[in-house]
């Protein structure tokens, strides 16, 4: 994962990403800004995120997904566009200033808007349509909803027989409508609601995607 931009949001939805165990990078023009940041873990580019030489250098095949979180919406929408040049298969999720614009939603695979633009909202983005981090939890518990990929290999099974991992708990059945019992079955296609501590939280996501 790249992000450009590490302001306040950009190097908290790196430190979440990271935290689940996926590689960041991250794009920052401003030296002072950078150097604020105290983490061994995320690598930190000093440089310019529309020169395309930059993008070249930290996009690789790996690469899925890049979060343009300047406070620039031409800069946004320049790193999304090049991005694609480098790997056309890359998710691309840019903040726009105009909320009112269905315009950049053409150019980009999914717009956060800065009034939405809170960590959980940028790395709900980020992480795509089918995992969605809820806003207020509290402590360090990761609460979200899930759909089940139909190549999933839960997909079809009750929860008493799935083999979900250790500090894990699925909250709701189908939907959301219903608390989950040992005999709700994992239906491919359907969301459920997940509690997971952050150590989980990756494996669920990959259980119910089935990758």
């Amino acid at each position: 994962m790249v992000i450009a931009g590490g302001g306040r949001v950009g190097f908290r939805v790196a430190e979440f990403f990271k935290q689940r165990g996926h590689s960041v990078t991250v794009i920052e023009q401003d030296p002072d800004r950078a150097h604020e940041q105290d983490s061994d873990d995320i690598e930190i580019v000093i440089d310019d995120a529309t020169h395309p030489s930059v993008l070249s250098n930290v996009i690789t095949e790996e690469t899925t997904v890049i979060g343009a979180l300047t406070d620039s919406d031409s800069t946004n929408l320049a790193v999304c566009l090049a991005a694609k040049t480098f790997q056309p298969d890359i998710r691309t999720v840019a903040r726009i200033t105009n909320a009112d614009d269905e315009e950049f939603e053409q150019l980009v695979d999914e717009v956060v808007f800065p009034e939405r633009a809170s960590v959980k909202t940028a790395v709900n983005a980020l992480s795509g349509s089918d995992v969605r981090t809820f806003e207020d939890v509290t402590g360090k518990m990761e609460v979200f909803d899930i759909r089940v990929a139909p190549e999933s290999p839960i997909a079809g099974q009750l929860l008493d027989d799935a083999d979900l991992p250790e500090g894990s708990l699925v909250i709701s059945g189908a939907g959301g409508e219903r608390t989950a019992t040992s005999e709700t079955r994992l239906e491919a296609g359907e969301r459920y609601i997940i509690a997971a501590d952050p150590a989980a939280a990756d494996s669920v996501i990959s259980a119910f995607r089935g990758e």
